[in-house]
């Protein structure tokens, strides 16, 4: 993965198969560090409780607050740049990634308490235009991640783009960018049933269609599980 992530699909296009195949990959690092903000009543990201930083983020101050952590967790590396003279976070500086992860970013993004879906977007913008050289990363999942869900000033700093199965030519070219279904590469023509299958736009060579992994319920677990306690182990 480069550095932020945007997942976005018609629904039973996959989406859980998606996040979990990149979040998974991420928690089986003992070094990663990780605050899940789950819009779906906290069910799809339940299974890593023991592994966010406090527990599963469901309502939107919670959330926030869990921006809100996560930020000053950034503020704290690039201070810790600044004085080695650094300009990111290398290996060997004790810090690896912070994963930032939101499921149903949309219950957020369209809160209905305005000031609320302010400072969610504030911490969310922040997160995403600096978090870079900090070793942040932020990977968000959301049905339909139109302009009216994700701002267009937020939705530009995803440099990686997960395009599942999309229900028109438009809603394809939401995800990965404009212009790109016109060269062939359109979501919409991924055939039902295909849970985890899209295009994955990560770096300049341009869309490449692949599937996730699809992980059971009790894998999942197992894997939460081992995460844990590799995490139990390196403390």
């Amino acid at each position: 993965m480069s550095v932020h992530l945007l997942i976005g699909g018609a629904p039973e296009a996959g989406k859980s198969v998606a996040l979990h195949s990149v979040v998974a990959g991420l928690m089986l690092d003992p070094d990663t560090d990780a605050v899940m903000i789950d819009g779906k009543e906290g069910v799809e990201l339940a299974v890593w409780e023991k592994v966010a930083h406090g527990g599963i983020r469901r309502e939107i101050d919670d959330a926030t607050a869990g921006l809100s952590w996560a930020r000053a967790r950034m503020d704290e590396r690039y201070a810790l740049m600044s004085a080695s003279g650094l300009r990111k976070i290398t290996p060997g500086m004790g810090h690896g990634p912070l994963a930032v992860v939101i499921d149903e970013l949309a219950a957020f993004t369209l809160h209905p308490d305005k000031k609320k879906r302010a400072a969610f977007l504030d911490g969310l913008h922040d997160l995403g235009a600096r978090g870079r050289a900090a070793a942040v990363r932020v990977i968000a999942a959301t049905q339909k991640p139109g302009s009216d869900v994700i701002p267009t000033y937020i939705r530009d700093l995803f440099d990686t783009r997960w395009a599942l199965r999309c229900s028109t030519r438009e809603a394809s070219d939401t995800v990965l960018g404009s212009g790109w279904a016109a060269r062939g590469v359109d979501a919409s023509t991924i055939p039902l049933g295909s849970a985890g299958v899209g295009y994955l736009l990560a770096g300049a060579s341009g869309p490449v269609r692949v599937k996730g992994f699809y992980l059971s319920d009790e894998r999942l677990s197992d894997l939460a599980a081992y995460a844990a306690n590799l995490r139990a182990v390196s403390w």
